[in-house]
This record gives structure tokens, sequence and C-alpha cells, in this order.
């Protein structure tokens, strides 16, 4: 994605979710005519071809916002509140396997998989999530049809085994909680450096920072959060300051 993109996206989503054609200053012109003065027409006919952008109403009144898959896109792709929020039944899904030496890429093709479902690795032939695994029962089948030796099931702890034992083995959360912290950072950074920064470079970098925290972290439900996990708080401050840092790039960029 490019810069430009990126920015088109970012702005629609922070600073209000809509923008409208801003033809009020010269009424002469049309919509399609400011998209192309801001070198954005074929951009924007490309999003809506992918469903991230949509439009509504014609000529001055046309208005750009983004669709769904628009507004997933912005946050990497993972609904961080909606996972957070999630109720939990207490149960763990469990993927147990016995793969043997002579199939080494096939086990390394289902942890690849597994991680990539932000499944936890318990031991090495044992995986689990909190969350609901009926969207992934068939994807985990065609990583491996052959595979005789592949179970999945779910369970609960008994009486006196404890949940955050099971999450602080499954996860690294210190590990998780360093990519946020390097995203904390990078994001203080916008304030103490707005003459001179790279705006591309940074808006890329946010970007970027941003997916690698999520791609590790498995989102759980609250009620599993170990103490001092920093995804919350590095979700808060992004919708509290990219508002204005977006608005202070625009105005940069005029």
């Amino acid at each position: 994605m490019t810069a430009k993109t990126k920015l088109l996206l970012y702005e629609l989503y922070w600073l209000g979710d809509q923008i409208t054609c801003p033809t009020f200053r010269n009424l002469s012109n049309s919509f399609e005519a400011w998209a192309y003065s801001k070198g954005l027409l074929q951009t924007i006919f490309r999003l809506q071809d992918e469903e991230i952008l949509e439009t509504q109403g014609k000529s001055l009144e046309r208005v750009i916002q983004l669709t769904d898959k628009g507004r997933q896109l912005v946050h990497g792709n993972r609904e961080p509140e909606a996972e957070w929020m999630r109720e939990w039944n207490q149960s763990w899904k469990m993927v147990i396997f016995d793969i043997p030496e002579s199939q080494r890429l096939l086990r390394e093709q289902l942890r690849k998989f597994l991680r990539s479902q932000h499944f936890g690795c318990f031991q090495q032939s044992v995986w689990l999530s909190p969350h609901p695994m009926d969207s992934i029962n068939a994807s985990i089948r065609e990583v491996a049809p052959d595979l005789s030796s592949l179970t999945l099931m779910e369970c609960r702890l008994l009486p006196g085994e404890n949940d955050a034992d099971v999450v602080n083995t499954a996860w690294d959360f210190s590990a998780i909680n360093t990519h946020y912290e390097d995203y904390i950072k990078h994001l203080d950074s916008f304030e103490n450096q707005l003459n001179s920064i790279n705006t591309d470079h940074y808006l890329s970098l946010e970007s970027s920072l941003w997916e690698k925290a999520l791609k590790h972290d498995p989102l759980l439900p609250t009620s599993l959060l170990p103490k001092g996990y920093l995804g919350k708080k590095a979700y808060r401050l992004r919708c509290k300051k990219m508002p204005k840092l977006i608005s202070n790039i625009l105005k940069k960029h005029k």
C-alpha cells in the first residue's frame, strides 16, 4: 500500500470516517475533478473495486467512506475491542497432534498455521485458544488432510487449576508487551519531531509496528489477560493520538 493510499484511509477513519468532496470553494468542480486534482481518482476506483471504500451521492454531494473491510484494514485486520469483550465460557479449544520426524514439513506447516490463528503453544504438539474454533476447523483439516493423529477437542480445567498458568505457558506476554512498547514509543515520537519528521515513513512504520504487535497478540478475553498487559494501553493511545497526528500531517501536506 502506498503512503498516499494509507493517508487517505487514515484520514477517512480517524477524522470522522468520511470526507465530502470539498467543492464548496469551487462549485464548478465535480467529484471526479477534485479526486483527479489530488491524484486520488484511480486509487479511489481501485479501493472501491476491492470493497475498501464506497461512495454515496452524486457529483458535488458525493461522499467517500470506508466499508467494514476498510475499517478493519486500518486496525490491522483485527478487532481488539471485540476480542477483549468476548464472553468466555471457561473452556479451552485444543488441537493435539502427533507427527513423526519423517513428516517434519507437515508438522511445521501445521504449527505455522496455528500461530497465524493466534493459538498458544502449550506443548509442541498441544495448541490451544479460548476463542471459538468453528470457523477454522475446516482450515486445519485442509492444512493436514491426511493426518489421522490430529484431534480437536474442548476442555475445562479441574478445580484448583489456574487458567492464568495456562496463559503464561502458552503465550509469551513479555515479548508481546515489548512489541507494544515499541509501538507506544513510536507514537509518542511524532509530537517531538513534527517539523522534521518524514510523514510517509512515519505512517508506514506506525502501521508496521501496530500490525506486528497484533500478529503476536492472541487478544484474549479480558478475564484472561495477564497483569501488566500493554495491549489496551497501546490501543487507547492509538485512538487518542491518531486523529491529531493525521490532522497535523494533512496540514503539513497543504
